[in-house]
């Protein structure tokens, strides 16, 4: 199954740079650090399992929302706008 993801961090400076890294590599970086995009199920558990060894669960959270598929989701902003890219909510 596919859904489409919103993931924010908040990870200590010392590891900051590899969760992000991995991140980039299956989702879109929207702002800082939120990143968001398409994932199927076994690209999720992926994700997953690559993240939870930089995790210290004393400091750091990374927070999965996963989108509702049976409706339509809208995005807006204020201030400067996002980059542009291909798979935009």
């Amino acid at each position: 199954m596919v859904g489409y993801y919103i993931v924010v961090y908040d990870i200590n400076e010392k590891r900051v740079a590899k969760v992000h890294k991995i991140l980039r590599e299956y989702l879109q970086w929207r702002q800082r650090s939120v990143f968001e995009g398409w994932l199927r199920d076994e690209e999720l558990a992926e994700l997953m399992r690559r993240l939870s060894p930089l995790i210290n669960e004393e400091e750091d959270s990374v927070l999965f929302y996963r989108l509702p598929s049976d409706g339509v989701i809208k995005s807006f902003h204020i201030g400067r706008p996002p980059d542009r890219f291909d798979n935009v909510i």
